[in-house]
């Protein structure tokens, strides 16, 4: 017995590292790639992958407990895994992990009986996870009803493989291993439950940084970083990069004439209106001023940035503006510049350029799109 409680805390701990890397690389992925979890197809990867990281662990485990490879028992381990992956993630990366566990329980087992036997039951089990997942009960709750509805299937594997008998002399030992299980995966929920939070809070944190909390779109600080960075990378690959600066006309009138309540209406409308038009890849889109706003777009050239720009302006002419008089319209003045990898000496010439644009198109009348046209390339 004190083997197998050995075993137990030895796993236990190989599975708290295993959910250290795990949030780490989750932490990483939203600081260097947040738009992944945007993306439904990158997120349905990234939840796959962890079903394959999981499952070899899984698989790891079950090598361990082998006979003449360790002493102790990891069958709680591959439960916990399944626990883990319903709770914190979906049923496709816990349906993975299942189906790599399987396979090395029946390619790795030395009894082909017992291991179809278990194989049986934790198959069972997932499907539990399953059900228990959807409840509306909190997490400690769904954690003590899958534990329960797993003492079956401990009942009959810990009596193959360690000979415990169905004896009121083996009731102690029975006894101190359910505590041991119960309370280890405990642990590990805790572990998994503090790392997803932390992850979460953590880049709720760094979103707000970069957002502008009007708009949801992001703010000037993340622009100008955004920006220079864009413009390094176009200079090094001799690319095209575009921007647009964009302006609401006449934004101080609707302010003084119907109030701030009013103007934030406008901001905030526009905003979701600039968020559902589809952009190029890679595109950025940020508040820079009070009603300025400013688009980002890598590898474009001038006649489709131009596109863009009046596909903008007329859709901001058709939209529903929170304004009590008949007949209020909105609209926007734009300028455009673009860096064609040599025509601009700075990120900062760029952004004069496009500002530069912008007055033109305000003191030609407003409502149009400007396009600034630059010299001779800078050599």
């Amino acid at each position: 017995m004190p083997n197998i409680l050995d075993s137990l805390w030895n796993s236990m701990a190989l599975f708290l590292s295993a959910l250290f890397f795990h949030g780490m690389a989750l932490r990483s992925i939203r600081e260097k790639k947040p738009a992944w979890f945007q993306i439904k197809f990158a997120n349905e990867i990234i939840n796959y992958a962890l079903g394959i990281y999981y499952g070899f662990l899984g698989v790891y485990f079950i090598i361990r407990g082998l006979p003449g490879t360790d002493s102790g028992i990891y069958t709680d381990m591959l439960l916990d895994i399944l626990i883990v992956l319903h709770l914190f993630s979906s049923a496709g990366p816990a349906t993975i992990a299942l189906v790599l566990m399987v396979a090395g329980k029946l390619f790795f087992g030395d009894a082909l009986f017992a291991n179809l036997i278990y194989v049986f039951l934790i198959i069972g089990f997932h499907f539990v996870c399953m059900e228990v997942a959807k409840l509306r009960l909190s997490s400690v709750q769904k954690v003590v009803l899958v534990k329960l509805s797993a003492i079956p299937l401990m009942l009959i594997y810990l009596h193959q493989k360690i000979h415990l008998t169905y004896t009121i002399h083996d009731l102690p030992v029975w006894t101190l291993y359910f505590l041991v299980s119960f309370f280890i995966t405990f642990i590990i929920i805790s572990a998994a439950y503090y790392i997803d939070t932390s992850n979460k809070l953590i880049y709720e944190l760094q979103q707000s940084t970069i957002l502008d909390p009007l708009t949801g779109l992001t703010n000037f600080r993340h622009f100008e970083k955004t920006f220079e960075a864009a413009f390094n990378y176009a200079t090094l690959k001799k690319s095209n990069l575009s921007l647009i600066i964009i302006d609401i006309d006449y934004f101080k009138r609707v302010n003084d004439t119907y109030g701030h309540l009013v103007g934030n209406g406008v901001l905030s409308t526009f905003s979701q209106m600039l968020l559902k038009i589809s952009f190029p890849p890679n595109t950025v889109i940020s508040r820079i001023g009070g009603e300025e706003f400013a688009i980002i777009l890598p590898n474009i050239n001038v006649s489709e940035t131009e596109h863009l720009a009046e596909k903008i302006r007329r859709k901001v002419e058709k939209i529903d503006v929170p304004i009590a008089t008949t007949g209020s319209i909105i609209t926007i003045s734009a300028g455009i510049a673009n860096y064609d990898g040599k025509n601009y000496p700075s990120a900062n010439e760029l952004m004069h350029a496009a500002d530069q644009a912008l007055y033109n198109a305000k003191r030609n009348g407003r409502n149009q799109v400007h396009i600034r046209e630059t010299a001779d390339p800078v050599i």
